[in-house]
């Protein structure tokens, strides 16, 4: 794939009006997950920050629901205008715990996979685990996910332990990976490394908040 000077995604923090999106994503991606996870409870969670990968002039139009207040004060009045927003096309949870940022859900819809954003989002988790201070990137991964697998051994993360019987659908394990130290000098030099050879493949994405 030839270089690009921008990569048509950017990634931004989620709010209140991607949660429908997300939501679908997470369906289609995990579609044995159960409890679906609560993404409004997510978005007060303290130790949680979630980013989501727009597309650069895909739109879609989003119904905007009052909440229990809101309908009580407008129950005369006419709805509120739909938003015209971005779509989404895949997002990412971490949660700051210790000296870790834990990667607690990582998700591309179906048609955009294969165009980097998976890897764009992964990179995005350990800035983000720099940024706060995180000794640590870690992250769990079911066990025959080859694929992902390959991504964080890209990324530096090793097999550090297995969770057995994690996956609540059939009872996979899981093997939990982990990055070295992020502040050290080799593992910089790593992610730098393959930040700056994402960038040359595919372009450089906007990041629309300050890690």
């Amino acid at each position: 794939m030839p270089s690009q000077t921008e990569f048509p995604y950017s990634l931004r923090p989620m709010d209140w009006d991607d949660l429908d999106q997300v939501a679908a994503i997470e369906r289609e991606a995990f579609p044995t997950l159960w409890p679906p996870t609560n993404y409004r409870k997510e978005m007060r969670n303290r130790i949680a920050e979630h980013l989501v990968c727009v597309q650069e002039g895909e739109y879609l139009t989003v119904e905007r629901k009052p909440g229990a207040l809101g309908r009580l004060f407008r129950r005369n009045k006419p709805a509120p205008p739909p938003l015209r927003r971005r779509s989404v096309a895949g997002f990412l949870g971490v949660w700051h715990m210790a000296d870790e940022a834990h990667i607690v859900s990582i998700a591309v819809r179906e048609e955009k996979r294969r165009l980097g954003l998976g890897e764009l989002l992964l990179i995005g988790a350990v800035e983000l685990g720099m940024a706060r201070g995180s000794q640590f990137v870690t992250l769990e991964a079911r066990v025959s996910n080859e694929a992902a697998k390959a991504l964080y051994l890209k990324y530096g993360f090793r097999e550090t332990g297995v969770r057995k019987g994690y996956y609540s659908d059939n009872r996979e394990d899981a093997v939990i990976m982990t990055t070295d130290a992020l502040a050290s000098g080799a593992y910089r030099a790593l992610f730098e490394r393959l930040r700056a050879a994402f960038e040359e493949r595919y372009g450089a994405a906007v990041r629309e908040y300050s890690p």
